[in-house]
């Protein structure tokens, strides 16, 4: 199964009935995508469609042979790559538990007959935090349907890839702790599986939920506490050139907002405004 890599990891405003909506702007342009592009790495493309207001990315998916990435972000996080103490992407308010939610929509796949077809298909939200100080946490988190590949059995998978950070004796950034977790989940009858992520401001440590399910906490702890964070939605193409998968739509959703976040979490949690669930 592919992996998404982060180089960092080693290295709108609408008024509700008494406050306003937390939300996160995907206004990311392929200009700016196409500048990120020029620089290295996995090359990608906007998403054809996003909803700004829905705060969600629409992929259709190609392979890996004309094919390239499709993104919906920010335009801070495309340009500048990274979440720093220099950079204000989305601002965490929230002092106790912050948390936001995400939703993977693979309806439109769920049902095709696969038979012996090689299938991997993955969406993943690429996840950056900082604290005032530095760079303090990634986290690459992503769901992926796996059908006929010798490594893994068929059905839907939940991978998490953690990395903390600290500074070396020069002040440059490096690992402090990782940690990956790679769980089989099964696709709900509407082909749409809900995860939650929540980080905990006091302890400095990052938990999940996956369609209900609280899995507790991952294995790293961050240092400080997170001032800024930014999200990455990215659907990649099949790697099966003939897949069954392609002119498909998939996509993802982005919870910020307290009354569109529904998992139970620890007592005290807030989304990352700051508002409480």
């Amino acid at each position: 199964m592919k992996e998404i890599l982060l180089g960092t990891m080693i290295s709108l405003i609408t008024m509700g009935s008494s406050y306003a909506a937390c939300t996160y702007n995907l206004n990311a342009t392929q200009a700016q995508v196409d500048a990120a592009n020029a620089l290295g790495g996995r090359q990608a493309s906007l998403m054809p469609t996003i909803n700004l207001t829905e705060q969600k990315g629409t992929a259709v998916i190609g392979h890996s042979g004309n094919s390239v990435d499709q993104i919906a972000t920010s335009s801070n996080f495309i340009s500048n790559g990274s979440i720093s103490s220099t950079l204000t992407d989305k601002a965490v308010l929230g002092s106790n538990i912050v948390a936001t939610e995400f939703v993977f929509d693979i309806s439109n796949i769920k049902d095709i007959p696969l038979g012996t077809s090689h299938e991997i298909q993955q969406l993943a939200v690429q996840i950056l935090g900082a604290s005032n100080s530095k760079n303090e946490l990634s986290l690459d988190l992503a769901y992926s349907v796996v059908n006929n590949d010798p490594n893994y059995t068929n059905g839907g998978y939940v991978t998490l890839t953690g990395v903390t950070t600290k500074l070396d004796s020069t002040g440059q950034l490096e690992a402090k702790d990782f940690d990956r977790k790679l769980i089989s989940v099964a696709t709900p009858s509407d082909g749409k599986v809900r995860i939650g992520i929540y980080f905990n401001q006091v302890t400095k440590q990052l938990g999940y939920i996956i369609n209900g399910t609280n899995y507790g906490y991952l294995n790293i702890n961050a240092e400080n506490a997170l001032s800024n964070i930014g999200f990455q939605a990215v659907s990649q193409p099949s790697p099966n050139t003939a897949s069954k998968f392609i002119g498909k739509q998939v996509s993802i959703q982005m919870m910020t907002d307290a009354p569109n976040i529904q998992f139970t979490y620890p007592t005290g949690s807030s989304d990352i405004c700051g508002v409480g669930l």
